[in-house]
């Protein structure tokens, strides 16, 4: 008897858990939605297992990179009771297939959690904060806002997006940073390009000069200032790269609508497709990863940028639509 109504409690905390996971529709929640999901968390030591439950889903499709963020202060009981492999493995199965049906609506659930303003793929926004600083957020992309009254700290959550940062002048004192993957950027100037990559990101310098710094476990701090046209790529095992020209009429096109590959690597040019589709473009190949692509596309109208790709690379694609493209 005991034994029927513990399965029938773990299936209704996973169900709670998986309900909790479809309330991040998408936008921030509010103050009483944050405060009522750490009160479940808090409730029960199940119920913070269960959740991570079925995030390890996500995790093992890499679906789930994000810092946890708001949560981290959460305390992470282990569950005490026994549950069924089988009951586990119909639970994860569930869980994966509705979590992916979910990412393809509203993207990284951690992000809609924590971010202050995010984008759709292929939605594109401009946003002007508190100081005056205006942000294109481009696709896929997500911010959270964070002013002191000692410095203007924005973090990059993913994508990519085009500061024009206000100047410290007349009552402007605090200094403008970005935080993006363990590094910062510092405007000394105005404008400038963060864009997350692979564990870490690439700064560009578009008007005025930036200090960019990356916070190295054990080691000391690089850094580097940029002038304009100037570029960097930095992640946590390479450190901070070595400063390169970049085109910036080429860099920034997205903005103007317009996808610029000029022998870009095809990952590379598939993480920025992936922004702007529904659905993920996956290469299965390592050495098709990095075959070089140019081309123009606009971003309105990608329908055909795929066949393009793969008739320039003499590669091939298979899709199971909506959800994923193989490119080998």
């Amino acid at each position: 008897m005991d034994d029927g109504v513990n399965e029938d409690r773990s299936s209704e905390v996973d169900r709670r858990a998986a309900l909790w996971v479809a309330r991040l529709d998408g936008r921030p929640l509010d103050d009483n939605e944050r405060e009522a999901f750490r009160d479940w968390l808090e409730a029960h030591p199940d119920h913070r297992p269960a959740f991570e439950e079925a995030h390890s889903a996500w995790r093992s499709l890499d679906l789930l990179r994000r810092d946890p963020g708001p949560l981290r202060g959460v305390p992470r009981p282990a569950r005490k009771k026994p549950v069924s492999r089988a009951g586990i493995a119909g639970i994860i199965a569930i869980v994966a297939i509705g979590l992916l049906g979910l990412r393809y609506q509203i993207g990284d659930p951690w992000i809609a959690f924590t971010a202050d303003w995010r984008t759709a793929p292929g939605e594109m926004r401009q946003i002007t904060l508190d100081d005056g600083s205006i942000v294109d957020l481009g696709p896929a992309s997500a911010i959270a806002v964070n002013f002191t009254d000692g410095e203007r700290r924005v973090t990059l959550l993913s994508g990519e997006a085009f500061f024009n940062a206000a100047p410290r002048e007349g009552d402007e004192r605090r200094p403008f940073v970005v935080d993006a993957a363990h590094g910062t950027t510092t405007a000394l100037g105005t404008q400038f390009l963060v864009e997350e990559r692979e564990g870490g990101a690439k700064i560009t310098a578009v008007e005025h000069r930036i200090e960019v710094a990356l916070d190295m476990p054990e080691r000391a701090t690089e850094s580097v200032v940029l002038s304009p046209g100037d570029t960097v790529q930095y992640d946590l095992k390479r450190g901070l790269g070595w400063v390169d020209t970049a085109d910036v009429d080429e860099v920034t096109a997205w903005r103007k609508g317009m996808l610029v590959f000029d022998s870009m690597p095809l990952e590379d040019v598939v993480l920025k497709l992936n922004r702007y589709r529904r659905g993920r473009i996956v290469i299965a190949n390592a050495q098709l990863a990095q075959r070089r692509v140019s081309g123009v596309f606009a971003t309105r109208d990608l329908n055909d940028v795929v066949r393009t790709i793969t008739a320039e690379l003499g590669a091939s694609a298979s899709s199971l639509p909506p959800l994923v493209t193989v490119l080998y």
